[in-house]
């Protein structure tokens, strides 16, 4: 099976149509030879012929009929001659030469003949021919004389043109056949590869890749791009059996509250009051169970791209202080401290009300765990060709080992259990700023937690009006920072 396969593929189709253009290129080159070498010697075998119809004409002419029969003996007797010479009377006598009385006719042409045999160099076997280029000229006196060249060293010449470019051909097509069937059982290994891993992993064997070797070829860059997908469906796998854990897991605990509350009036002589407040329990532990899954289709939409649509350029710092605004009663009720220092004007491209969720979210959580008094600082600042926004706070922090965990949909740090939320804020933010191409840092802030994150900025470069300030309640205008602090200073204008 694999033999036939290695000529039924894409690689074997590559290396015969190889074949043909190497063996179509040597064919053309042979032609291209032949021609030229047959136009040379042809040229060569006309010019001694000129030289030797010169010679028999000037004899003519000096001292007419008896000097031309001299000269035409005298070309015929070289031993070992490859000319053929004839004079004969005009009544078609033969005067002197090598070659037999022939038809006479004027201009160049082929005959073929043997040479005479009282001058033939060598004994002649019956039934061989010569064939001889030559030309006829008429004389004065009406003879006729012609004088030729035997083309054997010509056809012998053509001969070793055309055995030399066969074995050319020959040696090309062979060496294209072995290459061809050399790439052939290459690119089928390689692909061979490819296909028992990706049957691998349809059989559940999520951990095998596709073997990527270092040179880089297009079948490495495919193979390397099939490992990346499979790692994104390792992961996403991953993902979503810990999603599948976690609502199994936190999710039990308001189903079981709704359970019991509706038994505890099961049954029982219960008035109308008490069915009200059970129902009105039932219907706060509906609404947080809906909202769970509100928060978790809305993780999917995001991190499906649907919302790429809503990018446009965007005022960093100016976005900020919405969310600076938006937090600031907050903040004065848990009397904690806001200083922001959002620093020059920046551009980025993003989707508005979601950059607005993320960086509420962060400053949500900082409020929330931080603690009463705790001092949170929001500083946004530039950094190359990136805007580097961060949330700082003074409360415990989040230990080292929890840090890449707490991003995890459903997951909570376990002294977070008895606060309100089901552990999703921080897995919209990752979402988010996936999304924006942007990087999500924690980090010790000693004491506290920094969360930066990291947004690319538009192309189209920093905007030129810097943000309007914020001003807190009976406080002069700050340019460039915030300071909110409760309860001395009142919400933010």
């Amino acid at each position: 099976m694999f033999g036939l396969r290695r000529f039924i593929n894409e690689s074997s189709q590559l290396a015969a149509l190889l074949i043909a253009l190497f063996a179509g290129s040597a064919l053309l080159l042979g032609a291209t030879a032949y021609w030229i070498a047959d136009r040379a010697m042809r040229a060569e075998l006309h010019d001694v012929i000129d030289a030797d119809v010169g010679a028999v004409l000037n004899g003519y002419r000096s001292e007419g009929r008896a000097e031309a029969i001299e000269v035409v003996q005298q070309l015929s007797a070289v031993p070992g001659v490859s000319g053929r010479y004839l004079l004969q009377s005009p009544e078609g006598r033969k005067l002197a030469g090598n070659l037999a009385p022939m038809t006479a006719r004027a201009g160049l042409f082929e005959v073929r003949s043997r040479a005479a045999r009282e001058s033939a160099p060598e004994p002649l076997r019956p039934g061989r021919l010569d064939i001889v280029l030559g030309e006829g000229r008429y004389l004065p006196d009406g003879s006729y004389l012609f004088v030729g060249e035997n083309t054997k060293r010509l056809a012998t010449t053509r001969d070793r043109i055309l055995a030399s470019f066969a074995w050319i051909i020959g040696a090309t097509v062979l060496l294209a056949i072995s290459g061809g069937a050399l790439l052939s059982a290459s690119f089928l290994r390689r692909i061979d590869a490819i296909t028992r891993t990706c049957r691998a992993v349809v059989a559940g064997r999520f951990g095998d890749r596709i073997p990527v070797g270092g040179s880089q070829t297009q079948l490495d860059r495919l193979s390397a791009t099939i490992n990346e997908m499979l790692d994104r469906i390792a992961t996403l796998m991953e993902s979503l059996r810990q999603m599948s854990s976690d609502i199994a897991h936190d999710l039990r605990t308001p189903l079981t509250r709704l359970r019991q509350g509706l038994e505890s009036v099961r049954g029982k002589d219960a008035s109308g009051a008490d069915y009200e407040a059970v129902i009105a329990r039932a219907h706060q532990e509906c609404d947080a169970i809906l909202a769970v899954f509100s928060a978790l289709l809305r993780i999917s939409q995001i991190e499906s791209g649907m919302r790429l649509s809503n990018f446009a350029p965007l005022n960093l710092p100016a976005l900020l202080q919405r969310v600076i605004e938006l937090y600031a009663p907050v903040i004065e009720d848990s009397q904690q401290t806001l200083r922001a220092d959002l620093g020059e004007a920046l551009e980025v491209r993003a989707d508005d009300t979601l950059l607005m969720q993320l960086f509420s979210n962060l400053l949500e959580n900082a409020i929330r765990h931080a603690g009463r008094g705790a001092v949170i600082r929001l500083e946004c600042r530039r950094s190359g060709e990136e805007a580097w926004v961060s949330v700082i706070d003074s409360g415990p922090g989040i230990p080292a080992s929890e840090r890449e965990r707490v991003f995890h949909r459903l997951y909570r740090l376990e002294r977070s259990r008895n606060t309100p939320g089901y552990g999703l804020g921080l897995s919209l933010v990752a979402a988010i700023a996936k999304l924006h191409q942007s990087t999500i840092e924690l980090s010790d802030a000693r004491p506290g937690l920094c969360v930066t994150m990291r947004i690319p900025l538009s192309t189209a470069g920093a905007i030129t009006s810097a943000p309007a300030p914020v001003e807190a309640a009976g406080a002069p205008a700050q340019p460039r920072s915030f300071d909110a602090t409760a309860p001395d200073r009142g919400t933010a204008a």
